[in-house]
């Protein structure tokens, strides 16, 4: 999925005359367990059209200022020939933007500050709530309102910025300038992803067909925060009632055996399949092609990946209301909508489904068209024709 992505980022770049340089901090090697629902893949840049420069390693605030002077040094260099920059949040315990922006105002280069699907300081407040220890929890705190503070001034520092969530975007509403931030929607949808109208019309038949049962699928990360659990439950309220459904959970992470426990507890064991990680690709979407249903309940404000792909792939939506995809989902009329953690509702949509498929057929029809018009080429042209923008106003 990355992979794709920095694949059509180098193209988008390249239509309009530029080159892209990937800077990264490089891990040797990682264990399988610490990859959640993602999978490994081989990468060589010069095949997909970017250049890509080392940076060290580190995953703790310990261990970022052990690597700092060096980070700094590489950050330097590569930045050194860009005539743009762009930066963004991730990193842990410091973040990779927070070094480089810097480093790219001391140079004089044009700065581009991103974030995408997810709205990161929520997870950050949960963080500190979840720490035991008062003084790591005050020290935890400190870090993370600094943190703020400085996505704050890079909102208002930058050139450009560019959101792929709208709850970042209200966060920061006192420094957001339209015409200098823009918020796109979060896509990693390729041309090729979404099916064509002949097997949207075989999933439309498969829909209506009642003598079988309606399969759900969960998809991606299994922590909490997703809420797989609030999934299981609803489903065994449903079931109680006599909805005919089954569930397809996908992906691995560190609450995974608490929804296996789950599952057995709510005695689910015959209704529910356990995947594992499935791979990102073909593997993945031949997966969903068995499923029904796209149930979404994530807990915090993000632009879940899986909400256009399973749009572009055929399958109906069912979320929790999330800031970060509710205004694109309502106008569209791509997605049935629950209030968020509200577990009673979603089983009410689980039963209501079941009964009258008719209904799935215009969520399955909007989706398909939501995410036809919203493809991750389209986004990454329209991101780097206002990149080239910046450069003509020199």
């Amino acid at each position: 999925m990355w992979r794709e992505d920095l694949a059509a980022q180098a193209r988008a770049i390249a239509e309009v005359g530029g080159t892209l340089t990937v800077a990264t901090c490089y891990a040797p090697e990682v264990a399988k367990e610490q990859t959640g629902s993602f999978n490994t893949v081989d990468v060589i840049p010069e095949d997909m059209g970017f250049r890509y420069v080392e940076l060290p390693l580190w995953n703790s605030h310990r261990t970022y200022f052990g690597i700092r002077k060096q980070l700094k040094e590489a950050l330097g260099k590569a930045i050194a020939d860009a005539d743009v920059v762009q930066l963004d949040y991730g990193g842990y315990g410091f973040s990779l933007g927070q070094a480089g922006w810097p480093i790219a105002a001391s140079l004089g280069k044009k700065r581009i500050w991103l974030f995408d699907g997810a709205d990161p300081f929520p997870r950050m407040e949960d963080d500190v709530a979840r720490m035991k220890n008062p003084v790591k929890r005050a020290v935890l705190k400190y870090l993370n309102n600094r943190f703020v503070g400085f996505c704050r001034s890079a909102v208002r520092d930058a050139d450009l910025v560019f959101a792929h969530n709208a709850a970042v975007r209200e966060r920061f509403s006192d420094v957001w300038t339209d015409g200098r931030c823009y918020q796109f929607d979060r896509s990693f949808v390729t041309d090729s992803l979404v099916i064509d109208d002949r097997r949207a019309a075989e999933i439309e038949s498969r829909l209506l067909d009642r003598s079988r049962p309606l399969r759900l699928v969960c998809a991606g990360r299994q922590i909490l925060i997703k809420a797989t659990d609030h999934v299981l439950r609803a489903m065994r309220v449903a079931i109680d009632r006599g909805a005919n459904l089954r569930l397809d959970i996908m992906g691995d992470g560190e609450d995974l055996q608490k929804f296996v426990h789950l599952v057995a507890e709510l005695n689910l064991r015959d209704r529910v399949r356990v995947l594992g990680t499935v791979p990102y690709g073909d593997a993945l979407f031949d997966a969903w092609a068995q499923c029904d249903v796209m149930v979404i309940t994530n807990l915090t404000a993000e632009i879940s990946r899986n909400v256009l792909l399973s749009a572009a792939r055929g399958l109906p939506i069912v979320t929790y209301a999330n800031p970060g995809t509710d205004a694109m989902l309502i106008e569209a009329k791509a997605a049935r909508i629950v209030p968020r953690a509200d577990e009673a509702k979603l089983a009410d949509s689980f039963v209501d489904i079941e009964r009258d498929r008719a209904q799935l057929i215009p969520l399955l029809r909007a989706g398909h068209q939501m995410a036809s018009s919203k493809t991750l080429e389209r986004t990454h042209r329209l991101r780097a024709e206002l990149a080239q923008k910046l450069l003509l106003k020199r």
